[in-house]
């Protein structure tokens, strides 16, 4: 007669197989009955099955996280690493990789969560574990140290600490490079991913000509991959192509950037078509991707079709899980609200941008750390759709709110928002300006021509050329 453990652990093994193979729905029921057989073995003998209880439940975290149900992941994750605690604490040289392990996967969906701070320590946690485990045993376990550094380097961007995230990623990149030396077939899809995600964190720290090049070598991985495996690699392509295209959006080559992000969109519709629950975000993103393309080719009808259906997208999405897609949804309204004006449409801009400014107020309101930031940047843009209605009094107001903002940004870190409130303290002026506030208006203009004697002359020029340009 077949025991229940045996039968517990079969469940396992094929739920497993369901979600390599992506019937992640099936793989969820599957791995929800191994667990409720594996907790009445638990009841009866813990010393026992404790360690096959801790393992199920892991698997049944990674199979809710495949179908985007984070919360109860997290829930699951959760129980999972307090059994493997216990365990570690009984017998620390068996469990410790896999309270590692646990952790790591704890600490990604805490970041799908977008419970960053919350996530950086869960995953600094287990890449100790890991360095520990790499000292007495390199083979092993260096991939898993690779992998868990770029997880650390996801929350350490996430939370604007690009510098930190860099040192990071490079490192995992580093130690991908040399597993890729030893064996490319199975570290190669390791190493172009972390290539991608340290292209965006060159990216971020205005080294765009290092991501580019970095950009390019993940895409040229991922090209060879796909056409080894498309089934299982073309979602990374597209991915990647689609950061390539900003790369090169962000050195102003933005034809090429156009077509690069439409192979990416190609490539997510069909992904899409034959699997919508996993790739519906990823088309949403690369479509407001290729609006921004579009609008810098001064596109701003085809933009603006290409970002209703990116804001429609996300609009489906929030229903069914706002924690995850609200922040989307709020940067793609405003992007959108941006075409708008750009067609000279500044009521129905105004009314978007309106509904982008509540949502981000109410992000703030959750975690102001990381969304003050956009909060300022659409106030600013609401500004201004006020004031091309004539509507300056309450342009004025929504200025100085933004400006605000950025003065205690600024005196967090200038370098990177100090451009920001010198651009808000212009439109300020204009306000005061339309307002027939002069003095004050003139105060506002001298504060902001003390701030261009400390920003580059590169972006003294693109300050003043924009703030020339919106008058």
């Amino acid at each position: 007669m077949i025991s229940i453990n045996k039968i517990a652990l079969f469940l396992g093994k094929i739920s497993k197989s369901l979600g390599f193979i992506c019937r992640f729905t099936e793989a969820v029921d599957t791995a929800i009955d191994a667990v409720w057989l594996i907790r009445t073995l638990v009841a009866d003998d813990p010393a026992s099955y404790t360690p096959h209880l801790a393992d199920q439940l892991g698997n049944l975290g990674t199979a809710f996280r495949k179908l985007n149900r984070h919360t109860e992941s997290l829930s699951v994750f959760q129980q999972s690493v307090r059994l493997y605690r216990s365990l570690v604490a009984e017998n620390p040289a068996t469990y410790t990789p896999n309270l590692a392990c646990q952790l790591g996967d704890l600490g990604a969906v805490l970041s799908k969560l977008n419970r960053h701070t919350e996530s950086l320590k869960v995953c600094q946690k287990s890449v100790r574990l890991y360095r520990s485990l790499v000292a007495e045993n390199p083979p092993s376990y260096t991939p898993n140290l690779a992998r868990q550094l770029g997880n650390l380097g996801v929350d350490l961007s996430k939370l604007n600490r690009h510098t930190e995230s860099l040192e990071v990623r490079q490192e995992s990149v580093g130690l991908y490079q040399s597993l890729v030396a030893e064996n490319p077939a199975s570290y190669t899809p390791n190493l172009a991913f972390q290539l991608g995600n340290l292209a965006i964190d060159l990216s971020k720290l205005n080294r765009h000509t290092e991501s580019l090049k970095v950009c390019q070598e993940s895409v040229g991985l991922y090209r060879s991959l796909v056409a080894e495996n498309p089934a299982s690699y073309t979602p990374n392509l597209a991915r990647q192509l689609g950061d390539l295209g900003v790369v090169l959006s962000k050195l102003n080559r933005h034809t090429e950037s156009l077509k690069v992000c439409q192979e990416s969109i190609g490539l997510y519709r069909s992904l899409v078509a034959e699997n919508p629950a996993s790739y519906t975000p990823n088309l949403a993103r690369q479509l407001g991707n290729l609006g921004v393309h579009l609008s810098k080719l001064n596109q701003h009808t085809e933009s603006l079709k290409v970002r209703e259906e990116s804001v429609g997208l996300y609009q489906s999405l929030v229903a069914e899980n706002p924690a995850s897609y609200t922040p989307n949804l709020a940067f793609q309204l405003g992007n959108l609200g941006i075409d708008l004006s750009n067609l000279n449409r500044h009521t129905e801009s105004l009314s978007v941008n309106q509904e982008s400014v509540g949502l981000y107020r109410s992000l703030v309101a959750e975690n102001p750390t990381s969304y003050t930031p956009n909060l300022a940047f659409q106030l600013g843009n609401l500004g201004l759709n006020l004031s091309k209605l004539n509507r300056h009094t309450e342009s004025l107001k929504v200025h100085q709110e933004s400006v605000s903002l950025y003065r205690s940004l600024v005196a967090e870190n200038p370098t990177s928002y100090t451009p920001n409130l010198a651009f808000q303290l212009g439109n300020l002026g204009i306000d005061l300006s339309n307002l027939n506030w002069h003095a004050e208006s003139l105060n506002d203009h001298w504060l902001l021509r003390t701030l261009h004697h400390i920003l580059p002359i590169w972006l003294l020029s693109s300050v003043t050329w924009v703030l020339t340009f919106q008058t």
